[in-house]
């Protein structure tokens, strides 16, 4: 598979982000891969993500940080101290040539700095602003402050993760941040095209991460199953008619398997290859969320036949031959080495001057039979003297 890195459909795009973090940047990541021309403006002490861990080296964190390094490919970086009121003119003078502004200021900031919606459009009247904040710019919570956490539990996600009757989990990383960022790439490219094809002026977009989570919940809120709750290793239901069970996460001889469904076809195919059919005619297995005894049953089935297999194994077994939706538990390193991410060019591996090389995935869709290359994160001012 050939990558490519000419002729894509951002080409012309002029971005100028002051956005720090995850969201923003990583929206003006999905931008630069499309070939969007995106200028990071970072303060004299750098976007707070080149300070977290992991650091790649160990003699320059600040331009090591794997977390910044990953959201930050493609891009420029300029140092600008916008706190100032020559460093925010500046700013403005930058964006008067841009076509799309990403910001994170929220009300408070946005006092602070004296700065309102038309800022920035006042003298670019075609230029796509977008905000991305916790909670907005209004509302009674639009001067809180937040972390993923925060977010996970204001949007009700955090109230589904872990085991019936014990505290809620947290998931790993940066998963709010990560799904308003693809949010405000989509928004900010619906604006262009109003602009440019309808021939509109440039919009002032606000995106939220609270927003952002309350459309993960797969249904309307208020459907026939009442509200969901935590399940622990089983799939949770979105309606009172609940699945048959089998859709769990149970142990094989070297780890853990997760098998997916709910269907009664599934539910048939599990027993037909545990050898137990009789659990498929039993109607009291019908229902795990009616019968939650039937659960741990047939985990203890499911383990016992598993229990001399590998994961890979039983990967194997299930999906080829009996088209079971299953896969076994990996940790990155397994992923990185997994063979249909191979087959898909999934990873590139990215020098950088500061980092070294490291393997980074891979936009997600492919071309006409190419991937689209990736070019390594600036290092912090790299190219502060080509624009101010």
């Amino acid at each position: 598979m050939e990558y490519f890195q000419d002729n894509l459909p951002l080409e012309g795009i002029k971005v100028l982000e002051t956005a720090q973090g995850v969201s923003g940047p990583y929206a003006g990541k999905l931008l630069a891969s499309l070939g969007a021309q995106v200028v990071k403006v970072e303060l004299p002490e750098g976007d707070w993500s080149r300070h977290i861990p992991p650091f790649l080296a160990e003699t320059n964190r600040k331009e090591s940080s794997a977390l910044y390094l990953y959201n930050n490919t493609g891009k420029k970086s300029v140092v600008l101290d916008w706190r100032t009121a020559e460093g925010l003119q500046k700013l403005i003078d930058l964006s008067t040539s841009s076509d799309v502004l990403i910001e994170d200021w929220d009300s408070s900031e946005r006092k602070s700095l004296r700065i309102d919606q038309e800022t920035f459009r006042a003298d670019n009247p075609r230029l796509v602003e977008i905000s991305i904040t916790p909670f907005g710019l209004s509302g009674p919570y639009n001067e809180y402050k937040s972390t993923p956490i925060i977010q996970l539990a204001l949007g009700g996600v955090l109230n589904l993760i872990g085991n019936p009757g014990q505290e809620p989990l947290m998931l790993p990383g940066h998963q709010p941040d990560y799904l308003t960022g693809i949010n405000a790439s989509n928004a900010v490219q619906i604006a262009l095209w109003d602009r440019d094809f309808f021939g509109n002026a440039g919009s002032f977009l606000e995106l939220t991460m609270l927003e952002t989570l309350a459309n993960v919940h797969q249904a309307p809120l208020d459907m026939d199953g009442g509200i969901r709750q935590r399940s622990g290793h089983r799939q949770s239901p979105l309606s009172s008619n609940g699945f048959p069970p089998g859709v769990c996460t149970v142990a094989a001889k070297d780890g853990y398997i997760t098998f997916g469904g709910g269907s009664p076809g599934i539910w048939e195919q599990l027993c037909l290859m545990l050898g137990r059919l009789d659990l498929f005619e039993d109607e009291n297995f019908s229902n795990v969320f009616e019968n939650p005894e039937s659960g741990p049953i047939v985990d203890r089935v499911m383990e016992s036949w598993m229990a001399s297999k590998t994961r890979a194994e039983v990967f194997e077994e299930a999906s080829s031959i009996w088209m079971l939706p299953v896969s076994p538990v990996k940790n990155i390193n397994e992923v990185l080495v997994d063979q249909q991410y191979a087959a898909r060019k999934a990873f590139q591996t990215v020098f950088h001057p500061e980092a070294g090389e490291a393997s980074y995935p891979s936009p997600t869709f492919i071309a006409d039979g190419k991937k689209m290359h990736i070019s390594r994160a600036p290092l912090i001012g790299e190219h502060t003297k080509e624009y101010v």
